[in-house]
């Protein structure tokens, strides 16, 4: 069966392509120029700096060094990249999983009818409109030793004079994972409930006169329709993860050690602590493989579960 053709131009265009090259499209793109433009200068141009950076030794007021693939082989030989590389991995496979349990929860609980939701609906988005500089310091604060409200509370209750919450290796993670986490939930909350909104009534009344529990509407009904949504969330909040920098540099650096440090601090550390450009620009680009996989996955879940394609 061949395809429908129409000619433009005198040039022969199957029917499904007419629209790419149709008067309205291309005046479309004419205004898109000036965006397309800006955006390739501001991050097209500099991505490819940072890959043909990869390949140099960075001389500083000196000429660069062509390596070649000398600072990937330095850097995969570095403990301390594998180091980084776990702690980024459990930093942010926690920190999304437990996003994804508490907004959920809430999503739960605000998809109910009680005095006063809309007020708790909007205390509960308030941490998301905080910007994250604002949030490390606060959190700081209160994980400080001597004045924090976490050891004030564990003083209260007997469980002695406190924890270096920031300033030792095994809380230091874990600390700044529970400030993000409170920091982004509501993107999860919002999200679920905003899903739930969309199933339909009717399935929960069927089931309720087959005699099903609440567990069971939420196991074989909401569940089900919020999978698509939740997969295509959770998969763009791990991409955020894993590119975050903001909360782990200020509050802790990456430290005590490398306890807590994430490959995008571990990039500034190399570049403008080491003043190793050449192997910064390599982790840099490694990172970039691993986001641009993530981004392949996200638009196959996109396409297939929100897109319906």
């Amino acid at each position: 069966m061949s395809k429908a053709t129409s000619s433009i131009g005198g040039i022969t265009v199957p029917n499904e392509y007419q629209y790419w090259l149709s008067k309205e499209s291309l005046w479309g793109w004419l205004f898109l120029l000036p965006s397309l433009a800006a955006l390739a200068l501001i991050s097209v141009v500099p991505i490819l700096r940072g890959i043909a950076l990869s390949f140099y030794e960075y001389g500083g007021l000196r000429e660069d060094v062509f390596v070649g693939f000398d600072n990937y082989v330095e850097v995969f030989g570095l403990p301390d990249f594998w180091v980084v590389m776990k702690n980024t991995l459990v930093w942010s496979f926690a920190a999304v999983v437990l996003m994804a349990a508490v907004g959920l929860a809430f999503a739960v609980l605000l998809n109910r009818e009680f005095r006063g939701r809309s007020v708790a609906t909007t205390l509960l988005l308030l941490p998301w409109t905080i910007p994250f500089i604002a949030v490390s310091l606060n959190w700081k604060l209160l994980f400080n030793y001597e004045l924090g409200m976490f050891n004030g509370l564990l003083e209260v209750l007997g469980f002695g004079n406190g924890i270096e919450w920031l300033g030792r290796s095994r809380y230091a993670l874990f600390s700044v994972t529970l400030a993000y986490v409170w920091r982004n939930f509501p993107f999860f909350m919002i999200t679920f409930l905003a899903a739930m909104k969309g199933v339909p009534q009717d399935l929960y009344e069927a089931a309720r006169v087959d005699g099903s529990t609440r567990l069971d509407l939420f196991r074989h009904i909401t569940l089900p329709f919020l999978q698509p949504i939740g997969v295509v969330t959770t998969l763009l909040m791990s991409l955020w993860t894993l590119n975050h920098f903001t909360l782990v540099f200020v509050m802790t650096s990456g430290g005590p050690g490398n306890s807590s440090m994430v490959l995008p601090v571990y990039v500034y550390r190399q570049a403008f602590i080491q003043n190793d450009f050449g192997i910064a620009a390599a982790i840099a680009v490694v990172m970039l493989v691993i986001m641009l996989a993530y981004g392949m996955v996200y638009l196959r879940f996109y396409q297939e579960e929100v897109g319906g394609k």
